[in-house]
C-alpha cells in the first residue's frame, strides 16, 4: 500500500475515532446525565421564589379594621444588571436608611440575586422606582398591622415574622386568615453578563379569609377606659369587664387591664397578654347565691315567701359564718338582696348536695364555654363524692369552686334571656378576600336550664339588690338594673382565706325585667382602705357608668327617667343602713317631700338656714338630728359620719337632702 494512502487510511481512522468518542460523549452528555446538567443549569439561571399571601382582616362587628396586612417591599439587588455597585450603593442610600457603606458591605463579594433592604414604605419604594436603578428590584410582602394599638389586645393575639399566627385568635383562626403563598420563576434567558432576569408568576398567591368579630371597638373602648379608672384608683393586680348579648351569645366587649401594643408585643411580659377573662378563675363569692336560691326554688324546697333568720351569722354543726349585719326575719328576695350568708347557709341544708350540683353544672360552670379563645379554663368544680361536710354551705357562698369572666356572664345570661344557656360568640361571619360571606354564625343554644317563670322571679332578685340592697351604687339614671355584689377573699394555699386579699366584683344585667346586656366587672386584689374593698363600693359604680354609655350606644329606649331630685328620693326610701347586729330603716319622708321642699324654699330665702354638722356622730343621733331639722338624707356605709354634703354651715339646699358617708365597717 502507498505511503499516501496509508497515511490518509490512518487519519480517516483517527477521525473517525474522535467523531465517535465526540458522539458517546455526546450521547452521554443529552441522554444519560441530561438531568444531572439540567439541573445545574437550572441552578444557575433558574430560581424559584415564594410569593407572599396576603393574611385576611379583622374587623369589629361595625366593620372597623382591628387586624390588617399592608403593602410592604423587600430591595433586592441582581449584580449582573449593576454596572456600578459603589453608584449603585450611592443612589440608595439616598432613600433607604442604609449608608452607602452598609450597602456595599451586603453585597460583599457575592453575586446573583442580594436582598439589602426589607419592609420598606410603599413611600419609599415609589422613589426607589422613580429612581430607575440598573439592578435594583423591589418585590411585594404584607406586614400586620393593628390601626387600633392596645384596643382588644389580649383577645386579637399577633403574629410573628412569618405571618403565622403566634397567640390570640391570630393564632386560633390562622389557617382561616392565612390564604395560601404563590409561586414565581426568577429565570436569567440573557447572553450577555448584563442581560435582563425576568420573573414569571407559576401560581399566584391567594388571599386569606376575613373575620369580623362580634366586639363593637366603641363599648370595648368604653370598657378599657373604665378599667382603666379602675387600675388607677386601686391598683390592682389586674381588672377585667365583659358585655354580652344574652339573646343571641355575641361578646360585645371583653377587656382586661393591663394590656399592651399589639405593634411592639415583643415589649410585653408574657403576663400582660394573658386573656384573663377566658384563662384565669378565681372564687365568685356572693353572686353565685342567686343560682344557689334558684336550686332550692327549682327542687321544691323554698319559694320567695320562704323565711330565714339572721342573727349575724350562719351555723351547723362544726362551722360558723359570719354575716354582715343581723338582718333577723328575711325572706328570699330579701337574702338576695342584703347578701345574707345565714339565709345561704339555711338553704344549703334545705337542699340534696346532688340538686345542688346539678343546678351548678347545668348552668355552665366546671366546663368550658365553648368560645372562640385560646387556652380556656374550666375553671373547678368538683362533684359530690369529693365533698365535704361544709361542701354545701360553702358552696352556696361562693367558695370551694372557681370560675372564669366568661363563665359567670354566660350562667347570668341563661337568667336575663329566660332560662336557656347559651354559648358565647366572638365571630359574627368570615368572608372571603372579595368580601362574599363564607359562613355567617347565629346563636347557639346549648340546654336550658330553668324555666322562664323562675329565671323572671330571679330578675325581680337580682333587681331589688340595686334598688335596695348592697348594690345601690350600680343604679342608672335612666335605666333599671339587676345584679349581685360579690366580695371573695382569695384562698391561702396554706390553708383558709387571705384577709387583705379580695377579687370584688359585680355582675348584673341591664335593663333588669328585660335586659339587653349582662355585664361583668371585676377588680383582682384592689388595695386601699380595707374597710371599702367591697363589690358594692368597687365595682358597682363603674358597671353603671359602662352599663349607661352602651346602652345609648345600643339605641336602648330607657325604661325608667328620673329627675336627680326623683332619683335622690328613690335612694332615699330604698336606703337601709347595717350599723352592728341591728337594721336601723330610715324614717320614710317622701310623702311629706313636696311640702317640706316647697317650706324649705321659703326658709332658706328668708331665714337663711343653714346645714347642720353632722360630723361625728352616730347613725342613730344623725337621725334625730335630721328628723329634728326635718330634713332628708341618703346615708353611705355605717358607723359614725365622717363626711357630708352639702358642708356644715352652707345655705341648705331647696331639696333639704343631705348626702352623709359613714365610717363603714361592712365586708360582704
Amino acid at each position: 500500500m502507498q505511503p499516501r494512502t496509508m497515511r490518509a487510511v490512518a487519519l480517516l481512522a483517527l477521525s473517525a475515532l474522535m467523531t465517535g468518542i465526540f458522539i458517546m460523549r455526546l450521547v452521554q452528555l443529552q441522554v444519560f446525565q441530561y438531568n444531572q446538567w439540567a439541573q445545574r443549569s437550572t441552578k444557575n439561571h433558574v430560581s424559584k421564589r415564594v410569593l407572599d399571601m396576603k393574611r385576611g382582616n379583622i374587623y369589629d362587628r361595625r366593620g372597623d379594621e382591628l387586624a390588617i396586612s399592608v403593602d410592604t417591599y423587600t430591595v433586592f439587588l441582581y449584580t449582573r444588571e449593576v454596572k456600578s455597585l459603589s453608584e449603585a450603593a450611592n443612589a440608595l442610600a439616598t432613600v433607604l436608611p442604609m449608608s452607602r457603606e452598609e450597602i456595599i458591605a451586603k453585597v460583599g463579594d457575592r453575586s446573583g440575586y442580594i436582598q439589602i433592604y426589607k419592609e420598606l414604605e410603599p413611600n419609599l419604594a415609589m422613589k426607589l422606582q422613580k429612581l430607575n436603578i440598573p439592578g435594583v428590584n423591589l418585590e411585594s410582602h404584607y406586614r400586620r398591622y393593628y390601626p387600633q394599638k392596645s384596643l382588644a389586645s389580649n383577645l386579637i393575639g399577633f403574629t410573628g415574622a412569618e405571618q403565622q399566627g403566634l397567640e390570640g385568635l391570630e393564632k386560633l383562626f390562622d389557617k382561616t386568615l392565612r390564604g395560601y403563598p404563590g409561586l414565581a420563576v426568577q429565570e436569567d434567558i440573557s447572553l450577555s453578563e448584563s442581560g435582563p432576569a425576568q420573573m414569571r408568576v407559576i401560581t399566584p398567591p391567594m388571599g386569606g379569609s376575613n373575620i369580623n368579630l362580634t366586639i363593637d371597638s366603641f363599648i370595648q373602648h368604653v370598657i378599657e377606659s373604665e378599667l382603666a379608672k379602675l387600675i388607677e384608683q386601686y391598683d390592682p393586680i389586674d381588672a377585667t369587664a365583659i358585655v354580652m348579648d344574652p339573646h343571641t351569645g355575641e361578646i360585645l366587649g371583653m377587656g382586661c387591664l393591663p394590656n399592651y401594643d399589639l405593634n411592639n408585643f415583643g415589649e410585653a411580659k408574657p403576663d400582660t397578654r394573658r386573656n384573663r377573662p377566658a384563662t384565669d378563675f378565681f372564687e365568685p363569692g356572693s353572686c353565685i347565691k342567686i343560682l344557689a336560691v334558684a336550686s332550692a326554688i327549682e327542687n321544691g324546697k323554698a319559694d320567695r315567701n320562704t323565711r330565714f333568720y339572721c342573727r349575724g351569722f350562719g351555723e351547723m354543726p362544726g362551722r360558723r359564718i359570719r354575716c354582715h349585719g343581723a338582718h333577723g326575719l328575711v325572706d328570699t328576695d330579701k337574702a338576695i338582696a342584703e347578701s345574707c350568708n345565714a339565709a345561704m347557709m339555711q338553704i344549703s341544708q334545705m337542699i340534696e348536695p346532688s340538686m345542688l350540683y346539678r343546678t351548678y353544672k347545668k348552668f355552665g360552670f366546671g366546663d368550658p364555654t365553648g368560645a372562640e379563645v385560646v387556652a380556656e379554663s374550666n375553671g373547678i368544680f368538683r362533684a359530690p363524692s369529693k365533698w365535704s361536710a361544709f361542701s354545701p354551705s360553702s358552696l352556696s357562698i361562693g367558695q370551694e369552686m372557681t370560675v372564669t369572666g366568661l363563665q359567670l356572664v354566660q350562667a347570668y345570661s341563661a337568667i336575663a334571656n329566660g332560662g336557656n344557656l347559651i354559648r358565647p360568640r366572638l365571630i359574627k361571619r368570615i368572608t372571603s378576600p372579595d368580601n362574599e360571606i363564607r359562613e355567617d354564625f347565629g346563636p347557639e343554644i346549648v340546654r336550658r336550664v330553668i324555666s322562664p317563670e323562675l329565671a323572671r322571679s330571679l330578675r325581680r332578685m337580682l333587681m331589688g339588690v340595686v334598688e335596695g340592697g348592697t348594690g345601690k351604687m350600680a343604679m342608672l339614671e335612666d335605666y333599671t338594673a339587676g345584679g349581685k355584689t360579690s366580695t371573695a377573699q382569695k384562698a391561702n394555699p396554706r390553708g383558709g382565706y387571705f384577709n387583705d386579699k379580695v377579687v370584688v366584683s359585680f355582675m348584673g344585667m341591664i335593663p333588669a325585667m328585660d335586659p339587653r346586656i349582662v355585664l361583668l366587672v371585676a377588680v383582682n386584689e384592689p388595695k386601699g382602705d380595707e374597710r371599702t374593698l367591697f363589690g358594692g363600693k368597687v365595682t358597682a359604680p363603674a358597671f353603671a357608668r359602662i352599663a349607661d354609655r352602651v346602652l345609648k350606644h345600643l339605641k336602648v329606649p330607657p325604661d325608667r327617667s328620673l329627675t336627680p331630685e326623683a332619683r335622690e328620693e328613690q335612694l332615699l326610701k330604698n336606703n337601709k343602713i347595717t350599723v352592728k347586729q341591728e337594721i336601723i330603716k330610715l324614717p320614710n319622708l317622701i310623702s311629706q317631700a313636696h311640702a317640706s321642699v316647697a317650706s324649705s324654699s321659703v326658709s332658706a330665702s328668708d331665714t337663711c338656714e343653714l346645714v347642720p354638722d353632722l360630723r361625728g356622730k352616730s347613725l342613730k343621733a344623725a337621725i334625730q338630728t335630721i328628723n329634728r331639722r326635718e330634713l332628708k338624707a341618703i346615708f353611705e356605709g355605717n358607723g359614725v359620719v365622717i363626711a357630708q354634703q352639702p358642708p356644715p354651715g352652707r345655705p341648705l339646699p331647696n331639696s333639704r337632702i343631705l348626702r352623709v358617708k359613714l365610717s363603714p365597717d361592712f365586708i360582704e
